[in-house]
């Protein structure tokens, strides 16, 4: 491949109708909030790939609707928006719910597994309501996990991920 038609960039605000039309023409459903912070993927033909991060009052993030166009879906699309976000991974805690077919994606992006029943050495207090969330997803018949991005956690397992 000669050249990289795809390039990561955050939009601004006033930019999200853009990407809520994106979610609408994948059938994703929900839209970005103002206080979101919104990456997408884009190539000359516009936005491919799209994430919402939700800041949380205690300084962590919450990683919400990451969505690649259906046609692109294992192409590496998805990695470089992973990518595309390594200084928020690196800052902060980053949590999401992924569906369970999709553990080895985040996993090899620098998330790691957690057992909501049990917090591992150095990880800043789960709170509550995540727990509670995901328990109410299972419930629900929602094949859903609960994992995470800190960097404090991986130094002291040695995970670093790609």
């Amino acid at each position: 491949m000669s050249s990289n038609p795809y390039h990561v960039e955050q939009l601004p605000v006033v930019q999200y109708p853009l990407v809520n039309k994106f979610y609408k023409d994948t059938g994703y459903g929900g839209n970005a909030g103002r206080e979101e912070l919104v990456y997408v993927v884009r190539n000359p033909g516009g936005i491919v790939a799209a994430v919402r991060l939700q800041p949380k009052s205690d300084g962590w993030l919450f990683l919400r609707a990451m969505c690649v166009a259906p046609q692109l879906r294992g192409q590496g699309v998805g990695r470089l928006l992973l990518q595309g976000l390594g200084e928020l991974l690196s800052s902060q805690a980053v949590y999401c719910y992924p569906f369970d077919h999709l553990v080895s994606f985040y996993t090899a992006g620098g998330f790691q597994l957690l057992d909501a029943e049990q917090q591992p050495a150095g990880l800043q207090s789960l709170p509550h309501f995540m727990t509670e969330a995901l328990q109410r997803y299972q419930q629900q018949g929602r094949k859903v996990c609960l994992m995470v991005h800190d960097t404090g956690l991986q130094s002291l397992t040695g995970n670093r991920g790609s």
